[in-house]
């Protein structure tokens, strides 16, 4: 089933075979993934928002209406993503609980915490991006959407979607460097 196009694939699914979509999973989780953990705190946060979207969207195959499956899967990632992350922003958490919440490792102590920094200040980097800049960049980088993908998924022109990315990058640059 792996050299079916996503649109066989969710015409098999939906006529009943339940291989079809399954096989849209493996192909898609990685991605899916990928663009849940830079909306979500934890692994497990990010990992419940990819496998919520894939419910969804076998919830919703038989409303699927054509285009890129794939920019409709990573429109419900992105949606489920900024739906958690406006539930939990009524709870204000510290960074001390955040640190306490960090699995241990062997790793030299001082690599860690370079590493740790480098990652916190991109992090926040990204955050502090307008919603806009924030998502193509997502959907971009996490993603591997090309920029026609992205402005459908976002319902914006290619052209939006590629000055939204270029200005995107120049502030992390700024961030991060300064």
């Amino acid at each position: 089933m792996g050299d079916l196009s996503d649109a066989e694939l969710l015409a098999a699914f939906r006529a009943g075979d339940s291989r079809a979509f399954e096989a849209l999973v493996r192909r898609y989780q990685r991605p899916a993934l990928a663009i849940a953990r830079r909306f979500a705190r934890d692994e497990d946060d990010a990992e419940d928002l990819a496998q919520r979207a894939f419910i969804n969207a076998s919830e919703r195959a038989a409303g699927w209406r054509g285009g890129s499956f794939k920019s409709w899967l990573f429109r419900i990632v992105v949606n489920l993503a900024k739906n958690h992350l406006r539930d939990i922003a009524r709870f204000d958490r510290s960074e001390e609980a955040q640190e306490h919440e960090a699995e241990p490792t062997i790793e030299d102590p001082e690599a860690r915490i370079a590493r740790v920094q480098q990652q916190k200040a991109l992090r926040e980097a990204v955050a502090r991006l307008p919603r806009r800049q924030r998502e193509v960049l997502l959907l971009r980088i996490d993603g591997d959407l090309p920029f026609a993908e992205i402005a459908q998924t976002l319902r914006i022109t290619e052209v939006n979607a590629k000055v939204n990315f270029h200005h995107a990058v120049q502030k992390l640059k700024q961030l991060v460097q300064g």
